[in-house]
């Protein structure tokens, strides 16, 4: 019986291991879900990432930035492909970088956004897409170019 036992964990064991090194480009949470279109080194010193992530309504969605020396350069863009209500805020600690504005009727610009990092290393840049809107969901494009010496943490990659 203990032979048993052993030999199911054992297996139990295996399969959590190979299930757990499996990558997928695209990953849901209870929030919404994130599907990579698009990743790329650029050049051997800026990496770039293009996702679409899908927000229920009055949800968050988080990527972090980390690992930005001081003066690093971030690009990016961001635009909604369905419904409207969605915005972006980006974030250096309590410091608000970035925050896009809605229209006179409540949708979402699309909108071009760039910083240098000034804060000290070690803080985390916050790009926090938001569905405050009226939709029951939205998808928003997002493109982040950023130094190949940064990280970013979350669903989108783990270094």
């Amino acid at each position: 019986m203990i032979k048993r036992i052993l030999a199911f964990g054992m297996v139990l064991a295996l399969v959590m291991a190979l299930l757990a090194g499996c990558s997928s480009t695209s990953k849901s949470t209870n929030l919404g879900k994130l599907e990579i279109l698009r990743k790329a080194v650029l050049g051997g010193k800026w990496q770039m990432y293009q996702v679409r992530i899908t927000l229920d309504s009055g949800s968050d969605f988080d990527i972090d930035l980390l690992d930005l020396a001081n003066n690093d350069k971030v690009d990016g863009y961001f635009y909604p492909e369905k419904g409207s209500g969605a915005t972006l805020e980006i974030t250096a600690g309590a410091t608000v970088i970035y925050k896009t504005e809605g229209t006179v009727t409540g949708g979402t610009l699309s909108d071009r956004f760039s910083f240098n990092a000034t804060q000290p290393v070690g803080t985390a840049y916050v790009l926090k897409l938001h569905n405050g809107g009226t939709d029951k969901s939205v998808s928003v494009f997002l493109e982040v170019i950023y130094p190949s010496t940064g990280n970013i943490r979350g669903p989108i990659d783990v270094k």
